[in-house]
């Protein structure tokens, strides 16, 4: 997979990490900086009124030398073998291809609630 990096003021400071034809959203409680369902992923990031914050999908090692803090490691159910990065309001940041109906998720943030980066890596 190839780095793909853009930058996005996010209303309400929360993206979904999802399987791009899940309806099933995580209840957001306020407790914690990421919620999850079997497909999809919340993760709170930068408030568009601070600025924008850096959304990117890649692999492991070009991540792992950003020297962020690993947020969430686990499988995403993915039978539409692609994943989105919404905003609330459903207006895609990006999307990529997977070659299984489960995903292995990893997410790297700069280690704030209120993240200016969400580095995700999939396998």
């Amino acid at each position: 997979m190839n780095l793909t990096t853009t930058h996005v003021r996010v209303l309400n400071s929360i993206l979904f990490i999802k399987d791009s034809r899940t309806k099933d959203l995580p209840k957001i409680d306020g407790h914690g900086s990421f919620w999850t369902t079997p497909s999809c992923i919340a993760v709170s990031c930068m408030p568009d009124c601070d600025g924008s914050t850096e959304v990117a999908f890649g692999n492991l090692s070009e991540f792992q030398s950003k020297a962020g803090k690993l947020l969430f490691d686990a499988l995403l159910e993915t039978p539409s073998r692609r994943i989105t990065v919404e905003t609330v309001l459903a207006e895609k940041i990006l999307e990529q291809n997977v070659l299984n109906g489960t995903t292995r998720v990893r997410i790297w943030t700069d280690g704030f609630r209120d993240t200016e980066k969400v580095l995700i890596s999939l396998e």
